[in-house]
């Protein structure tokens, strides 16, 4: 009788010790929906009858209010937590700009990008061309990492965002040594003058690996 009663408490504590480490890794991941879009137009008299702050942007360039030789939407942040600090920004860019006009005929002069001053991007081409993760797919130490802006799609279909469809942005923010590992679920369109960012989440404990658009469900 004794021996039954060890093993029923063993099993309750086994329970127990369970549900709270299941209820502890489900509250340590945080995440965020954001549907923001961000288009870049660039026929003159769209941009002239529009009013969003991006057209705005644009047409101040065409109209030479703003001295700039950088075509674009202009960098639109996203914050991963709750401080004031923008942590990650995307960009449209018209990639003329950087080549004198001499483009191929026939190529897309648009080029979308992620950049940020902390926040690094999984990035196993070395040639800053950040990975195109599929849903599921394991985000964690075991791969490269990219310090400076990463390209999402550029002329010549080079990138591998645009015209793939959603697809997941892997990141790590560094702290203090270690690393909170997320991710970003985003499209980029064909021609890159389109991109889509729909949300993102991260682990809150530093060093765990996380899946591409793993969740708890509910902004945290």
């Amino acid at each position: 009788m004794k021996n039954q009663f060890q093993i029923i408490y063993l099993i309750s504590l086994f329970l127990i010790t369970s549900i709270s480490c299941s209820k502890k890794n489900k509250d340590d991941i945080y995440y965020h929906e954001l549907n923001n879009q961000y288009v870049f137009i660039t026929d003159v008299n769209a941009l002239q009858a529009s009013n969003d702050p991006i057209s705005n942007h644009i047409d101040s360039i065409l109209s030479g209010f703003i001295n700039t030789s950088i075509i674009s939407t202009g960098k639109q942040y996203v914050y991963l937590d709750e401080n004031e600090l923008p942590d990650l920004y995307f960009e449209i860019i018209d990639l003329n700009e950087f080549n004198a006009n001499n483009l191929p005929t026939g190529f897309d002069s648009l080029a979308a990008r992620a950049g940020s001053n902390t926040v690094q991007f999984l990035d196993n081409s070395t040639w800053h061309y950040a990975d195109a993760l599929n849903y599921d797919d394991e985000i964690g130490p075991n791969a490269l990492w990219s310090e400076n802006s990463v390209v999402l799609g550029t002329f010549a279909s080079a990138g591998n965002f645009n015209g793939k469809g959603d697809k997941y942005l892997g990141f790590r923010i560094p702290s203090n040594g270690n690393y909170n590992y997320g991710w970003i679920k985003l499209n980029c369109s064909q021609h890159n003058d389109t991109l889509t960012i729909y949300e993102f989440g991260y682990h809150k404990t530093v060093n765990r690996k996380i899946k591409a658009g793993q969740h708890n469900g509910a902004d945290q």
